[in-house]
C-alpha cells in the first residue's frame, strides 16, 4: 500500500487507502503536538485522487515557532519518525518514516506565516479543483519517472518549474476569489 526504497522513483495510481493512513497518523500527531500544531494536513501527490504518486505519504504541520516543535523531536522518534539533520531548506524540519528501504511518510514542520507549508496546502487545494493542471502535472511525473528512476534528486528538481508555476496560479486565483 505505501513505501518505497529512499531515492527511487515509482509512480503508482491513486489509492484511496492513503487518505486513511493520513488520518492514522494524524491521530498520532494531534496527540503529540497536542495544542502546538495550527494545522495537520495531508500533502502531496497522495493527496490527489486521479494523479500518479509515489507511494509514500506527505503530512504538512504548522506550528507557532520551529523552537517550540524541535521539542517534540523525541516524541517524534518515539513515532518514527527522524529528522533529516542536513536538510539544506531552513524554512522547515523535516522528518522521514520507515526505514531507507521503505520509507513510508515524509513529515513537513512549517513555521506559521512562512509560507512553505501554506504553498504545500495550496498546491494540493488547487489541483484537487483543476483536473486538467493536475493532469499535467502527473504526466509530467510520469515522464520524469522513467527516465530518472533511481535519481530522485533530479526527478524532484525537474518538476519544480511547474509546481512553481501552479503554486502561483492558485496564490493569484485565491486573492480574485476574496
Amino acid at each position: 500500500m505505501i513505501g518505497l526504497k529512499r531515492g527511487i522513483v515509482k509512480l503508482v495510481r491513486y489509492n484511496p487507502k492513503w487518505r486513511q493512513s493520513f488520518q492514522h497518523e494524524q491521530k498520532k500527531l494531534s496527540k503529540v503536538f497536542d495544542q502546538n500544531a495550527f494545522k495537520i494536513e495531508h500533502i502531496g501527490s497522495t493527496a490527489i485522487p486521479g494523479i500518479l504518486a509515489k507511494p509514500i505519504i506527505d503530512i504538512a504541520l504548522i506550528v507557532p515557532s520551529f523552537k517550540k516543535a524541535k521539542r517534540y523531536v523525541k516524541k517524534l522518534k518515539e513515532l518514527g519518525y527522524e529528522i533529516k539533520k542536513d536538510d539544506t531548506r531552513k524554512e522547515r524540519l523535516f522528518f522521514t518514516k520507515g526505514p531507507e528501504e521503505k520509507r513510508t511518510h515524509y513529515l513537513h514542520i512549517g513555521e506559521i506565516g512562512s509560507g512553505y507549508v501554506e504553498d504545500m496546502i495550496l498546491f494540493r487545494d488547487f489541483l484537487c479543483k483543476n483536473k486538467a493542471i493536475a493532469k499535467k502535472y502527473s504526466d509530467l511525473k510520469e515522464n520524469l519517472a522513467e527516465k530518472y528512476q533511481d535519481k530522485r534528486e533530479i526527478y524532484t528538481a525537474k518538476k519544480e518549474k511547474l509546481i512553481k508555476d501552479i503554486v502561483k496560479k492558485a496564490k493569484k486565483f485565491s486573492r480574485t476569489k476574496k
